[in-house]
């Protein structure tokens, strides 16, 4: 897993001036003048423990954006030292924004390993279970439906968070067999990927549309929310066919393997990641060597996605302990930061967007959001209003 991350040309070589230097934790009380019911609803006056998120590879960059967008949002205005104590909010004046990061938490990711993994994690430290560690919440690109084992019990109760939308999508590698083939129904792909018709795992491209070459079918590690998603989407194992026709099982959202192969293995080849790694180069799949094959006539897109036509379009989730902290839920909970309507963020003077004019902000924090979310690939969950849906496990 570790040199498919750092092969990523188009943005690994960037994550050192993205990943936020992880400092020594800090345990600040913040002695704040004015009554709690002048906080935002999920401050609580204190700078908090540094928030960690586990889990998704598909989510990884998206969230260190959101990250640096929540560590950098304007708050409280504080103590300077020597002025003890340290990390206090001062009094509020007008101009005080109390709309975004109030207390100036800090959020950070660890490194992906899926999001079947990032669930257990979470799971298995508030089970009170030795050699682990504490995680805020869990990134995951799989469904509520697919929780793992260890988080189905009452110690874990938990909310899935909706915080955007992306598609498992389906690539051909142009100039091969498959080049011809424009489209493909749910059934073909079944009998593609699952074996399930004439002649199960032994297919021809010509069966389909393409040219006369035995069908390469490539799988994708089981630790991930897209395996979890494409085996949901199309009932059954996707790495079925995998060494039956001589594929390989690859970690999701990296095409670099396939590129790699002969021209001829290359042109023949069929997987499945997704939407949003895909459209914004990060999973290695070259734009003008590959394109992706309709799936019941309908191509995936920003569009096709939001309103369902594109019928292989997934959620993805920040999943969080009911009853854990507060901060942590004012971030990626269901009325956090993440999740609340731009109506309730703050933005500057002359902004013709929704939200809280401030003239301390430089930026409308809300539009700021959503504009991360699209420069990832990503969907809004709505065109408007709360951003976010929620499901609750246990």
């Amino acid at each position: 897993m570790s040199s498919e991350i750092h092969d990523r040309k188009s943005r690994m070589g960037s994550v050192s001036r993205r990943a936020v230097a992880m400092i020594t934790m800090i345990v600040a009380v913040c002695a704040f003048a004015l009554p709690a019911s002048a906080l935002p609803p999920f401050s609580d006056g204190k700078f908090n423990f540094t928030m960690t998120g586990a889990g998704s590879d598909t989510t990884y960059f998206a969230m260190q954006d959101l990250d640096k967008l929540f560590n950098q949002s304007p708050g409280c205005n504080l103590t300077v030292p020597p002025a003890t104590p340290q990390w206090t909010c001062l009094a509020d004046t007008t101009n005080t924004v109390t709309t975004e990061n109030y207390d100036h938490e800090m959020a950070v990711e660890h490194f992906p390993q899926g999001s079947s993994a990032g669930l257990r994690m979470l799971c298995q430290e508030n089970d009170g279970l030795t050699g682990t560690i504490y995680y805020s919440y869990a990134r995951s690109s799989s469904a509520p439906a697919s929780v793992p084992s260890e988080c189905k019990n009452a110690q874990d109760p938990l909310t899935y968070v909706g915080w955007a939308k992306d598609a498992i999508a389906v690539p051909k590698w142009k100039g091969g067999a498959s080049d011809a083939v424009a489209n493909l129904s749910v059934a073909q792909l079944k009998e593609i990927f699952l074996g399930t018709g004439p002649g199960g795992c032994t297919r021809n491209w010509s069966e389909f549309g393409g040219a006369n070459a035995p069908i390469l079918v490539h799988g994708i590690q089981t630790s991930s929310g897209t395996y979890s998603a494409w085996s949901s989407f199309l009932g059954g194992d996707p790495n079925t066919c995998v060494s039956a026709t001589g594929g390989q099982p690859l970690f999701e959202n990296n095409c670099t393997p396939i590129n790699n192969l002969g021209t001829a293995d290359r042109g023949r080849s069929i997987w499945a990641l997704s939407y949003g790694k895909y459209s914004t180069g990060e999973a290695d799949c070259s734009l003008s060597g590959t394109a992706l094959i309709n799936v019941g006539g309908v191509a995936p897109s920003a569009t096709t996605i939001q309103d369902g036509t594109y019928q292989f379009n997934r959620t993805l989730f920040n999943v969080i302990r009911r009853n854990g902290p507060p901060w942590i839920a004012g971030y990626v909970g269901p009325n956090g930061w993440l999740c609340k309507p731009n109506a309730l963020h703050s933005k500057p003077a002359g902004d013709p967007n929704p939200g809280i004019q401030n003239s301390n902000v430089d930026r409308n924090w809300g539009v700021a959001i959503d504009q991360a979310i699209a420069a990832n690939g990503f969907v809004k969950i709505r065109p408007t209003g709360d951003k976010c849906v929620t499901f609750d496990v246990n």
